[in-house]
């Protein structure tokens, strides 16, 4: 048996939400940091930092501990300090470790089973027989499922000292302030083992306010009895706090394990048993009720719920007491009013209101609130749509008018008959995108609300699983897609079908040789964010996949019906003319606007499915806009998704004019390109509204179709994209990323991967909207942020977010006034120094002291001999420099300080044609003049002469 230890406990009520994690700033991660340190020092055996040696607290000492924190909490095993583990970290929660010596054993017993206790002092917020009350239930918790007795004393000494303390108590370990730490205790042994202490100076309460004394003590006399923490989020013994009511309160059968496991069962001749908590995993699991809060889904079950945020992996466990204090467990309905932003929670007759997380005064209410007859005293299922709110009661169902407050007459109804493939009872449900998602039994159904049939089955448990679920919904997702925008057609709902999975790989095959990705089949990462971008409704493939023949008449009208709220009238106005008027530019067609009648393109702006138009829209982030092509009827009508938020601007929503622009090419008979850089490219991407938004593509697709017809004079034109192996081809700044470089040139990027030998061609915009094109010099620093410079200013990314409070000024950094521009930048990893290039001058700036080096500026060429006067763009790969000169590249040896290769600036691109020899200079011979040591091939000897020469008179100079 192991020797005496002691151990802190503690409990940090901290109430606090899930929520998505802003990009952290370097404070930010300094206090993460911090958090993490201490964290597991105190609860993972991490060395103390103030008494580690050098070689402790190594990154992979902090990655394995942080590892060991996750597999407890069942979490991602990732072993970085993500949102999920952060928030973890600062939940409520126990002091005593999670993991060491006192982790290792089963439990140490005390020697007897007839222990003594004794309380030493009290707590001034409550009565002495409150707190004498507390602390004896606390003890029965345990009487009852073990064949231990506790028999209070008043003197002498104890086994189990009881005492309220505060600060530093002589124990070695301080209580630090309300809301802080708020008991410990130590485990079976002689002198203080088995003593617990409670913080003084925090509020002690019977009730769910504050600190709950009773289920502290609880907690508390486990440890004294020996027992350690457990992973169960259900146990009294689980780290992390949460309130239960003391009225009811029963040992939950984990917790009876343990003590158990340690002295035994009970003498009672009947054995206690306790609740189990449920888990994630089990395949019969069914839930109580289902809502969505917020973007939030929340599943109940007895006195649990699950909280599933859409931006986080972690699907969290939770008390509803945790949250909600004074609402029962066991709810039995639930769902989301959206225009009220109100959820309403059923058990019994009576019902509850929530915003947000705070529950609305004047509830519970009963629920003939809602006109039910008083035979119905309970709700199976409840799920509001449309301002509809559907009640589920056995086979029936009632709907009820949420704008008029009242039950609709006809009802009730059959399930069966409404919802055909739902013939059973229903548990939950809750509405997504265009479904209803009814939970019978284990098992959840889809029900598609526009095709009025079951699309698809599945166990219920597949939403609390991060990677099944998600691996569902994406396959999904991809089928969705694919039959929207690719004909995809799967006979019946099932995918595993070799058949259908044929088909579907066939499709995911034909979208991936469209955009342009690595053609697998597979539903890989990169085609699955293509999946998930915003872009037009209107197909890639298709009947309308081809070009279809313009308006006869080209004097066209057309009629805006309504507005969005979203912008001002004129706005809108403005953003449609603007839209006509890139077409009409380049065609002989015209634009009148008309206010009556019907015009050749009818605009609106529409939500979900809408009249008879035979497209639907998906709410907010999806399907942006969708037009027809030209014709009778709906032919050339434009609709807007109302959901979405537009805007004039290019920063924040979607940029109306943008979009407009793009489906009016549709009104005008274009299909889709996959020229990335064309207007009609399916895809939304931001770029500045002030410049003229068509490509070479678009302006040859729609004179194509008006083929013959005069054109406009002084019809604009774009550049043309850049090219990867044109062998002029030059960049405008380069930088690493990570494991990748990036190329930058105008409007576009691209990104090579050490490990992937594809090579990726991006609009700027489609990463970073706000970056402006014709970037000057980037670079990377050693806190994984990258520095974009255009003129006077730079901007700081990281990740694929900008920073906030940039753009920022260069003279920020330390530049002379008269620096206007910056021409290229390169950091050196290894010094944690980085060189900015300035016409023949370089300056050094200091990462760590972030300030410029005295003795600078120095001539390029004084600093790296051989390179030339300028520098166009530079980065830092393995050791070596590369600086981009005009067409030339030279790889330059940092530590030797001699150039080693020459190479075109594209050979990181694999272009197959053949590059002219003289660029690919080998290590042949080597020439030394002036101190600069030169490798060239014979063909160049004289020109290389010829430059060190000039070179020498310079530096000389």
């Amino acid at each position: 048996m192991l020797g005496l230890k002691t151990f802190p406990f503690l409990f940090l009520l901290h109430m606090q939400l899930t929520k998505a994690f802003p990009v952290p700033s370097e404070h930010s991660e300094e206090k993460n940091a911090k958090i993490v340190q201490n964290y597991l020092e105190k609860f993972y055996q991490l060395p103390s930092i103030q008494y580690r040696s050098p070689r402790k607290n190594s990154p992979s000492m902090i990655v394995e501990k942080l590892k060991e924190m996750q597999r407890f909490f069942g979490l991602n095993v990732t072993g970085k300090p993500n949102a999920e583990t952060l928030e973890m970290m600062e939940k409520p929660r126990c002091g005593v470790p999670d993991s060491g010596d006192y982790m290792l054993t089963p439990g140490r017993p005390w020697k007897h089973t007839d222990l003594t206790y004794r309380i030493i002092n009290y707590t001034p917020q409550l009565s002495e027989a409150e707190v004498e009350t507390a602390f004896e239930k606390a003890f029965k918790v345990w009487s009852a499922a073990s064949p231990l007795t506790f028999t209070r004393v008043s003197q002498g000494e104890a086994d189990i000292n009881i005492a309220f303390a505060q600060r530093d108590h002589g124990d070695n370990s301080p209580f630090d302030g309300p809301n802080g730490i708020l008991a410990h205790a130590f485990q079976p042994g002689q002198g203080i083992g088995g003593d617990a202490h409670f913080d003084a100076e925090e509020t002690w309460t019977q009730t769910s306010r504050n600190y709950n004394l009773f289920l502290v003590a609880a907690h508390e006399f486990g440890h004294s009895l020996g027992l350690s923490h457990s992973s169960d989020p259900g146990a009294l013994m689980y780290p992390n706090y949460a309130f239960r009511d003391p009225s009811t309160y029963s040992l939950p059968q984990d917790d009876i394990n343990g003590i158990q496991a340690i002295y035994g069962p009970s003498n009672n001749p009947i054995q206690p048993t306790g609740e189990t908590t449920p888990t994630a995993c089990d395949p019969r699991l069914t839930f109580d009720a289902a809502t969505t809060l917020r973007g939030e889904i929340l599943f109940f079950k007895d006195k649990y719920f699950w909280r599933r945020h859409p931006q986080l992996r972690l699907v969290e466990l939770n008390f509803i007491s945790l949250f909600w204090p004074s609402l029962p467990n066991g709810i039995q309905a639930a769902y989301e009013d959206f225009d009220r932003d109100l959820v309403f929670l059923f058990k019994g007759n009576q019902y509850w209101a929530l915003s947000g997380y705070d529950i609305l005064r004047g509830y519970p209410r009963s629920m003939t609130n809602f006109g039910f007859p008083s035979t119905v005293q309970a709700i199976d299922a409840a799920v509001s749509y449309r301002r509809k709110t559907y009640f589920f009661v056995n086979d029936q169902f009632w709907r009820y008018d949420n704008e008029r407050q009242s039950m609709e007459p006809g009802y009730p109804k059959s399930i069966s008959s409404t919802f055909p493939g739902i013939e059973s009872r229903i548990d939950a449900v809750f509405q997504q995108n265009h479904f209803f998602l009814f939970f019978s039994g284990p098992r959840y159904y889809a029900f598609d609300l526009i095709a009025h049939r079951v699309t698809r089955v599945a166990r219920s448990n597949l939403w609390l699983n991060y990677r099944e679920a998600e691996n569902e919904e994406n396959m999904h997702r991809a089928q969705a897609y694919l039959n929207q925008f690719y004909s995809l057609e799967i006979e019946g709902s099932h995918l595993v079908q070799s058949k259908n999975r044929s088909l579907l790989d066939g499709k995911i095959r034909e979208m991936q040789a469209f955009f342009g990705l690595t053609v697998t089949g597979k539903l890989d990462s990169r085609t699955l964010e293509i999946m998930k971008t915003p872009r037009c409704g209107v197909p890639d493939v298709g009947q309308y996949g081809y070009t279809l023949p313009g308006w006869r008449n080209h004097n066209l009208t057309y009629r805006i019906m309504n507005y969005t709220p979203d912008m001002e009238k004129v706005d809108v106005d403005e953003a449609i003319q603007k839209a006509l008027e890139v077409w009409s530019k380049v065609t002989p067609l015209t634009f009148t606007r008309i206010s009556k009648g019907i015009a050749d393109i009818m605009i609106a702006f529409r939500r979900r499915v809408h009249g008879r138009c035979p497209r639907y829209f998906d709410g907010p982030l999806g399907v942006l806009g969708h037009a027809f092509p030209p014709g009778l009827g709906l032919g050339g009508d434009t609709h807007f998704d109302e959901d979405e938020n537009w805007t004039t601007k290019d920063t924040s929503g979607f940029n109306l004019f943008l979009v407009a622009a793009h489906e009016f090419g549709h009104s005008l008979g274009l299909s889709h390109s996959n020229d990335q850089t064309a207007l009609m490219f399916p895809n939304y991407v931001s770029m500045d509204p002030s410049k003229y938004p068509l490509s070479q593509d678009d302006i040859n697709g729609i004179q194509s179709i008006y083929e013959g017809l005069p054109k406009a004079p002084g019809k604009p034109r774009r550049p043309m994209v850049p090219h990867a192996c044109d062998p002029g081809l030059t960049f405008d700044a380069i930088t690493t990323f990570r494991r990748e470089v990036m190329f930058f040139k105008g409007r576009h990027l691209w990104r090579i991967y050490y490990d992937i030998a594809n090579v990726e061609f991006e609009l700027i915009a489609s990463l970073w909207p706000s970056l402006p094109a014709d970037l000057q010099a980037a670079y990377e620093n050693p806190k994984d942020k990258i520095l974009v410079f255009k003129d006077k200013n730079f901007w700081a990314i990281r990740g694929y977010a900008v920073l906030p409070d940039y753009p920022k000024s260069i003279h920020t950094l330390g530049f002379p006034r008269h620096v206007k521009k910056i021409d290229a930048a390169v950091c050196d990893q290894s010094t944690k120094k980085t060189y900015f290039f300035v016409g023949i001058w370089c300056w050094r700036y200091d990462e760590m002291t972030q300030t410029m080096d005295r003795g600078y500026p120095q001539r390029v060429v004084k600093h790296f001999p051989g390179i030339g006067l300028r520098i166009g763009a530079a980065f830092q790969r393995n050791g070596f420099f590369y600086f981009f000169r005009g067409s030339k590249q030279f790889e330059y040896d940092i530590k030797a300080k001699n150039i080693t290769r020459i190479m075109r600036p594209n050979t990181w691109f694999k272009c197959k044609e053949p590059l002219d020899s003289s660029f690919d200079i080998s290590i042949k011979e080597q020439a030394h003049s002036g101190g600069v040591k030169i490798s060239y091939d014979k063909r160049l000897s004289l020109l290389i002469f010829i430059i060190v020469h000039l070179l020498r008179k310079i530096y000389n100079s």
